[in-house]
């Protein structure tokens, strides 16, 4: 069964050359086949609670927006509608996990920049009211989600055929975009070909990225090296918290005393994870499946997802403060 899942990616990466190829024969199919195929793979490998949109602007309560965004991925759970405008989707920053820029074999790498740290300026609100398990909350005092931004992602028919240049490409977008996927373009004429994943962070720990993703920096330019340092120094491991419930920690606590929890014993029960001082070290790399890009790509952005888990909750009175702005400015004018 294994074998067949891992083989019928491999062929998805195939047909979806194929595909590109065909499209790209007929004048006019190009561009619009090219990003109904995105949001096809897309929605086959990002699981159903998130909802796909193509066309879309991010705004948030400050009303700043961001550049046109071809696909995004959002969550309608925690913001159950949209503003829309005729054919126009406006999405609150809050809710959106996934951004995903279309491109062909043309790359202008400003304007990509461009494009990413439009949507990095968009500041999310943490005064969300919800119900959790102990009572009521607001993002006020959620202290590992205080800036949720989106896994952002290059998807791209440009084709490179040399590891120098995958190596440039991932040094000079890497910082703007977590993941980057291109065509690796074979020297010979008959040589297979196949979309290749770049992820400049692969190497990093999973705490890493949780802070990257949860308390992302308002930088503008995207590249703070200082704050880049902190960031390292304190993301080295991903503290593991037990059950919020005294009596589940006790028993927890228990079976631990029981089996002398060591980093030893861990690592030798659970292979597939890496501990030290009983904290978890895993990277992104550990998702790497050898030969398989696509498989890859759906672990390592789905794990990421799952350190966001949610998106942060929807601040209607931070939106309802900007309505009331904005009332008062179409008052004034007439």
């Amino acid at each position: 069964m294994f074998k067949q899942i891992y083989k019928n990616y491999i062929d998805m990466n195939k047909m979806m050359i194929n595909e590109l190829d065909l499209a790209t024969a007929h004048d006019g199919l190009t561009g619009n086949y090219r990003e109904e195929m995105w949001v096809k793979f897309f929605r086959g490998i990002i699981p159903m609670k998130y909802s796909i949109a193509q066309g879309v602007i991010i705004i948030d309560s400050k009303g700043r927006r961001s550049n046109e965004v071809d696909i995004a991925v959002y969550d309608e759970q925690y913001t159950p509608y949209v503003f829309q405008y005729n054919t126009l989707k406006f999405i609150p920053i809050e809710a959106v996990a996934v951004v995903i820029e279309c491109k062909s074999q043309d790359w202008n790498k400003d304007e990509l920049r461009k494009w990413s740290c439009s949507i990095k300026k968009l500041e999310p609100v943490r005064t969300g009211v919800a119900r959790i398990v102990s009572g009521y909350a607001t993002g006020l005092t959620n202290t590992v989600q205080t800036r949720t931004r989106p896994i952002h992602i290059l998807a791209s028919i440009h084709p490179i055929a040399r590891e120098t240049t995958f190596q440039k490409v991932k040094q000079d977008l890497g910082a703007y975009f977590d993941f980057i996927i291109c065509q690796q373009k074979g020297r010979a004429k008959n040589e297979n070909r196949e979309f290749k994943v770049l992820v400049k962070n692969e190497g990093k720990t999973l705490s890493w990225w949780g802070d990257e993703l949860n308390k992302a920096s308002a930088k503008k330019d995207c590249e703070d090296k200082k704050e880049e340092k902190e960031r390292n120094d304190r993301s080295k491991y991903l503290e593991l918290q037990f059950i919020n419930n005294k009596t589940e920690k006790k028993k927890i606590l228990d079976i631990a005393n029981k089996e002398k929890l060591t980093d030893e014993w861990l690592n030798e029960k659970y292979d597939e994870l890496e501990f030290k001082d009983l904290k978890l070290t895993n990277t992104l790399k550990k998702l790497n499946v050898e030969g398989n890009q696509f498989l890859t790509l759906n672990l390592q952005l789905n794990q990421l997802l799952m350190l966001i888990n949610n998106p942060m909750w929807f601040p209607h009175f931070a939106y309802a403060k900007r309505f009331e702005e904005v009332a008062k400015e179409i008052a004034e004018e007439s």
